[in-house]
This record gives structure tokens, C-alpha cells and sequence, in this order.
């Protein structure tokens, strides 16, 4: 077979086969995948038990010839929610397209060595897919790390002046907001949440923070530090945070009847290249359950019906990727319909510490 640009990128066995080489290799864990499962909707609009949904279309359109449409903001009604429309354009530069058409030529002069050169080209492009395969899901990361820590999700549209709401869910939560009264024995303050909310809730299954709220609000608590000592020899000394690890806590905290502690020190990278977490500093989560709801997802259109001579490869969850050439250049998409869906936020907690100095 001779191959070209143009079969390269309109082979769907191809493509599939750099997606894969993607997911075998990334070092991205997709972080709400602890929390949700997928589930289908066959309409856009589906029934939830969400507080507020309001304004639903998020699109995170990086490059400006990108021609994903950003739709006007919407409002719904509680009870009711709907998938938002995900999507990016990616254009691939000249000089890696100049290193790609060296490669097509190596391949097809190859001759019994061609799998070997497609191999070197499928791990070439592994980094452009990179970006389709796994941009929706680090969005939906620090969405669902959003509604978990603060209870609100929401997505602007960043290089709006006006900053525009894309996107916005609130859950109704349980919400407590220590003051500095409770910072001297916080861990008593948590034992008291846990056993007053359990006749409504039940039990919770898992207790969620960043490190910095771990360091700060546990294990600097004069509680934590005259229960948790270390010896060494004949001395008994305090413990740090740098050096008390999760599993250590959980020891002390499960054992007077508080849900397993999880630290969260999961990052996306924003459209302005820099890291964030995706769960809130000073806020502590309390869980029902560890799997806490479904990502909704609905078949984009486009898939059904197709733009002529492009090839789809699609994805879980109804996540298209496609390739297209315009004049301005060489462009991979990706679009998805995907929504989460928290299914019981009313048996949920969070804790504020923010106020307690």
C-alpha cells in the first residue's frame, strides 16, 4: 500500500491504533471515572435529581480557526438536566506534518520493514491524538472535583471579558462552616458531623481534602498532634505533616469511627497553561458512597449525520475524533455530549474550614 497525509489521517484503523497507543502509555489518570460510570441518554434533556442546572453548552474552543460552534447560554428548570456539548480543534503545525510526510515517505520505501515504520508513525502521533482523546475527560475531571468540594460546578468562558457561564450545576449538599472555636479540637468537630448526620444519611463512606487541608486542619490539630506521636529511642517527638502519609491517619481516624481519609492531589492544566487541582482547598467532602452517580452521555449528531470525507473514529461515552483539511491547515477534533449526574447529593457533606484561621 502507498500511503499519503490523506490516508494516513482518513484511516480509521490507523487512528484507532494511535488512540490506543495513547491509553496504553498516558500517564493521565481520568480522575471521575472513581466517582461515575457512563450511562446513556437517548435525549438530550434527562430526568436528575440535581438542585440547579443551569446553562448547559460548555465548549472549550482552543484554536481560532476552529469552527465548534459556541452556543448561547440556556437555563433549565430543577429536576431536569442536559448534556453539554463538548468539543476542540487542534491544528497541527507545519514542521510536525514536515516530519510526518518523512516518515510516510520512509514507509513506502520500506518494503518488508512498512510495520515497523507505521509503528515509529503511530508513536509519532500519539502526542497530537493525545489532546482529542483526553481534553473532555481532564474538563469533566475538575468539574465533578468541583461539585464534590464546593458543591457548585461551573465553566466559564475564559477569553470572554464578560465572563460567560457556560455551564453551571449546584448540588444541594449538606454544608457546615466550622469557625475558629472548632479549630482546637476539629477532629472531635468531625467525629460530631459524622455521628449527628448519620440518622439522616446513614454512614459515609470516604472523607476527601487536598494535602494542604490535611496538613493544615488534621494533622496540625492539637488533637492529632498529642494522639499521634512517633519514638525514637527513649524520645517521644510530635509528627510533621510532611512526614504523616494517608495510610498513617487512617489509622488513628477510622479507629474513632470517622470514613477512611483520601487525599486528592489530582491537576488539569487550564487554557492559560497553568495547573490547578481539581478539588478545592479548604474543603473536606464526606461521601456516601465511593461511586456517587453516572456521566451522562448522548450521541453527538454529527454522528448520524456524518460530514462527507472525514472518518470517524468513536470513542466511549459517544467521544468522536476526526480529522479534517481546510486552507488554514491540517486540524484533529474531537466532540462529546456528556453531562455528570450526581444521584444522591442530598447524602453528601462539606466542610468549609476557610473560617477558621
Amino acid at each position: 500500500m502507498i500511503l499519503t497525509l490523506e490516508k494516513l489521517f482518513n484511516s480509521p484503523l490507523i487512528i484507532k491504533a494511535v488512540i490506543d497507543r495513547v491509553m496504553q502509555t498516558t500517564l493521565d489518570t481520568i480522575v471521575w471515572k472513581r466517582y461515575l460510570d457512563f450511562e446513556e441518554t437517548k435525549s438530550r434533556l434527562f430526568k436528575t435529581y440535581l438542585g440547579t442546572v443551569t446553562g448547559v453548552v460548555m465548549g472549550s474552543v482552543i484554536d481560532k480557526n476552529s469552527n465548534k460552534p459556541i452556543r448561547e447560554r440556556k437555563t433549565l428548570g430543577s429536576g431536569t438536566g442536559e448534556v453539554a456539548d463538548l468539543g476542540n480543534s487542534f491544528q497541527m503545525d507545519n514542521q510536525r506534518l514536515s516530519i510526518v510526510q518523512q516518515l510516510i515517505d520512509k514507509y513506502n520505501q520500506a518494503g518488508a520493514g512498512q510495520p515497523a515504520v507505521l509503528t515509529e508513525i503511530i508513536n509519532y502521533l500519539a502526542d497530537d491524538i493525545r489532546q482529542c482523546t483526553l481534553a473532555p475527560h481532564k474538563r469533566m475531571d475538575y468539574v465533578v472535583g468541583q461539585l464534590i468540594s464546593t458543591g457548585v460546578g461551573e465553566v466559564k468562558l475564559d477569553d470572554n471579558k464578560e465572563g460567560i457561564t457556560l455551564m453551571k450545576m449546584e448540588l444541594p449538599v449538606m454544608k457546615f462552616d466550622p469557625t475558629t472555636a472548632e479549630k482546637p479540637n476539629f477532629i472531635a468537630y468531625l467525629q460530631k458531623i459524622v455521628e449527628e448526620t448519620r440518622a439522616k444519611v446513614g454512614t459515609f463512606a470516604l472523607m476527601e481534602m487536598t494535602r494542604s487541608t490535611f496538613n493544615k486542619r488534621i494533622v496540625a490539630s492539637d488533637e492529632f498532634k498529642n494522639t499521634y506521636k512517633m519514638v525514637l529511642g527513649n524520645a517521644q517527638i510530635g509528627v510533621a505533616g510532611g512526614i504523616i502519609t494517608e495510610a498513617m491517619a487512617n489509622q488513628l481516624l477510622t479507629g474513632i469511627g470517622l470514613p477512611p481519609l483520601r487525599i486528592v492531589e489530582d491537576y488539569v492544566v487550564k487554557e492559560d497553561d497553568t495547573s490547578t487541582n481539581i478539588f478545592a482547598d479548604e474543603r473536606i467532602a464526606l461521601l456516601p458512597t465511593t461511586k456517587i452517580g453516572k456521566m451522562m452521555w448522548h450521541q453527538p449528531y454529527e454522528l448520524t449525520d456524518r460530514i462527507p470525507d472525514r472518518t470517524y473514529t468513536v470513542l466511549e461515552g459517544g467521544h468522536f475524533i476526526t480529522t479534517k483539511r481546510t486552507e488554514e491547515g491540517r486540524f484533529v477534533e474531537y466532540g462529546c455530549e456528556w453531562i455528570p449526574n450526581i444521584t444522591a447529593p442530598q447524602r453528601m457533606a462539606i466542610i468549609n474550614t476557610s473560617k477558621m484561621g
